[in-house]
């Protein structure tokens, strides 16, 4: 679901026959459903994909950890797995959407490899 807020700046010239509008649209987006089976892809192509994994440790608290991982076909492993904290989670969503490389606000799967 998203909302969308429209500012408008209008400003007439001096002899009154033209204007000049600025218009400015904020939206927000509910993203639900990030994380699928714990995995929040941002990036995949055929060879792996790199985002976030969500874990729940065994005192109940949710761990993050920063991925890249080796699909290939013939293996499978974690070419990189840091324990991360939920404001590099935040950060890493938020540069995705301002990415114009990445598609449009939301859309979470890049089918090639990362820039």
């Amino acid at each position: 679901m998203s909302t969308v807020e429209r500012d408008v700046e209008v400003s007439i010239d001096e002899d009154g026959n033209a204007a000049v509008a600025k218009v400015v649209e904020r939206t927000e987006l509910r993203l639900e459903g990030l994380f699928q089976n714990g995995e929040l892809r941002l990036w995949q192509d055929s060879a792996g994909w790199s985002g976030f994994l969500r874990e729940e440790a065994d005192d109940g608290n949710v761990v993050y950890h920063s991925v890249n991982r080796l699909e290939d076909g013939s293996s499978e492993e974690w070419i990189r797995k840091v324990r991360c904290g939920e404001k590099a989670v935040r950060d890493g969503i938020q540069k995705h959407i301002k990415d114009p490389k990445a598609g449009e606000a939301g859309q979470f799967v890049r089918r090639c490899s990362p820039p």
